[in-house]
């Protein structure tokens, strides 16, 4: 029988030493230049940015204007396509420091950042998942066009000629529907595979599919942990949104709806350039500064609940270290 977890707040647990929080210092401060090199790379288009939502319908039409725009646009996506990279090995490499810590007691490198094998095999464990998320996407759309065609004859059988925006909000609501049910599947693989990255760090060894035995008889627990830890992050999320967007969306509302009963291109620039004021600018900095922090802190946390429900099985030889480590 399998002990009882109590795993939602293992990663406070007191530990000799203080590891955690150097770790996620490094990791804030690799995070913040790949942010940089973002910005230097794109700072001509994030300039000109509140200038593209400003522009006027003759600029819109003018071929350089329209090409400068493209231009900018694609570079922004591709440099933050590229940027990815390195942040997600700089996050593999401090979801390992950090699990190697919990789990094994150990932090080489600095503060238990090092580019080796523990690495990666957590960057091996986010191919897994994107791949999951993939196999789950793709079979909730394969289960939605049929449907949506199905019932599209019930328009052209009745009496009446089909009416298109009728016809719009059935197909849409459908696709929501099916589209919120995929996160069924999700959830409980999520539950299921997400020690695996620590079940890696236990095992020494690439294990993906070994944390399902990891989660054997430990779901609902894990499921809770995971809960609890979700409602803590939301209910900070839910305050930080009301402290940053609420004024914004108060002192919006007016010019939303005169763009709305009487739209031009006055009323356009008059929401955008509220927008992008520097009073608003400084609340958006301040927001996503602030969901950063709840959904690291919610990372961390969760590494504490995978990392003790990999040290149960191990200590009950559910898994065991590979030999070859």
């Amino acid at each position: 029988m399998t002990q009882p977890l109590n795993a939602t707040f293992f990663t406070l647990k007191h530990r000799d030493r203080a590891v955690l929080l150097p770790a996620t210092i490094v990791l804030v401060a690799v995070a913040a230049l790949i942010g940089a090199a973002f910005a230097a790379i794109n700072w001509n288009a994030l300039s000109q940015l509140p200038q593209w939502f400003t522009m006027s319908v003759a600029d819109t039409k003018d071929p350089e204007h329209a090409l400068r725009l493209v231009g900018g646009v694609f570079g922004l996506i591709g440099s933050a396509f590229l940027l990815m990279i390195p942040l997600y090995l700089a996050f593999a490499a401090y979801e390992a420091a950090c699990l190697r810590w919990m789990i094994r007691g150990e932090a080489p490198g600095l503060f238990g950042w090092r580019l080796d094998h523990d690495m990666w095999r957590v960057y091996g464990i986010y191919w897994c998942w994107f791949a999951v998320h993939m196999a789950v996407g793709m079979a909730m759309s394969m289960l939605i066009v049929p449907i949506m065609f199905a019932t599209m004859p019930g328009f052209f059988t009745s009496s009446s000629p089909p009416d298109m925006m009728t016809m719009m909000r059935w197909q849409l609501s459908v696709q929501l529907s099916l589209s919120f049910l995929q996160y069924v599947p999700l959830i409980f693989m999520g539950v299921r595979f997400g020690p695996a990255a620590a079940t890696s760090i236990a095992r020494q060894r690439f294990s993906f599919f070994e944390a399902w035995t990891v989660t054997r008889g430990r779901f609902w627990e894990l499921l809770g942990s995971f809960a609890l830890l979700w409602l803590i992050a939301g209910v900070l999320i839910a305050l930080i949104l009301a402290l940053t967007a609420g004024p914004l969306l108060m002192h919006m509302w007016p010019l939303v709806a005169d763009m709305w009963r009487k739209p031009s291109e006055a009323s356009m620039h008059a929401y955008f350039n509220t927008i992008f004021s520097p009073q608003y600018l400084l609340l958006y900095g301040l927001g996503y500064l602030g969901y950063f922090v709840v959904l690291l802190g919610l990372a961390l946390m969760s590494f504490g609940v995978n990392a003790r429900a990999a040290l149960a099985a191990l200590e009950e030889g559910e898994i065991a270290v590979s030999p070859a480590s």
